[in-house]
């Protein structure tokens, strides 16, 4: 959510004048970009979790601890091929996504500290915001030589994401229908109605997880 707000901020400041309010059709290409991206995000999660599911889940395999085991899940697939396949998976996301927990971090702690931040400024306009992005690849490529499970690391991380993205969703539907804040592009209906959603989801599996353990 940080990495997806802060970079539309941002290329919005690039094309207008800090001042000027954004067109309504740069509004609706940030609407096309937001609504593609988490769709195929969502699509991709649930295909991993029927994948898993229907092949460890069903022999009995709930804790994984290793890549070799994440891997196992696509042998029925791709036989012999698993392990390359699933290498081949793990680079290629990792390529798109490590620059994003890294980024998302020098955005928020910009914007709490109020440092100048921005992919497009220079290193030296912007060298806090540089800085943590830097540290942060630098403790997950430390993470390797700890002995730091990572897939232990990845479920952490996950539950953690579960803990704050409900009241971050909650800010955002707070903040998207306050016209101080958003002036005349504020939520519409629909908008509205699948934020809740997204809140009370977010919000209340976890609670009803628990209580049904």
């Amino acid at each position: 959510m940080f990495w997806q707000c802060s970079e539309e901020v941002e290329e919005t400041e690039d094309l207008y004048e800090v001042t000027k309010q954004p067109s309504r059709r740069r509004v609706s290409g940030m609407q096309v970009d937001v609504i593609v991206g988490m769709t195929t995000a969502v699509l991709i999660m649930f295909a991993i979790l029927v994948s898993a599911a229907s092949t460890l889940g069903a022999h009995g395999i709930t804790n994984i601890g290793t890549a070799d085991q994440a891997a196992r899940a696509l042998k029925p697939i791709a036989g012999n091929f698993a392990g390359l396949l699933f290498a081949l998976g793990i680079v290629g996301t990792g390529a798109l996504a490590v620059p994003v927990p890294g980024g998302s971090t020098g955005y928020a702690l910009a914007e709490t500290f109020h440092w100048h931040e921005g992919l497009s400024k220079s290193l030296r306009k912007a060298g806090a915001f540089y800085v943590v992005i830097i540290c942060s690849m630098v403790v997950g490529l430390l993470m390797n030589f700890i002995g730091l499970n990572p897939i232990k690391a990845l479920v952490y991380s996950a539950l953690l994401n579960g803990l704050t993205a409900p009241p971050l969703i909650l800010l955002m539907l707070i903040l998207g229908n306050r016209v101080k804040a958003v002036h005349g592009y504020r939520s519409g209906r629909v908008s509205n109605a699948l934020v809740g959603i997204a809140f009370l989801l977010m919000a209340g599996l976890p609670v009803a997880y628990l209580i049904a353990r």
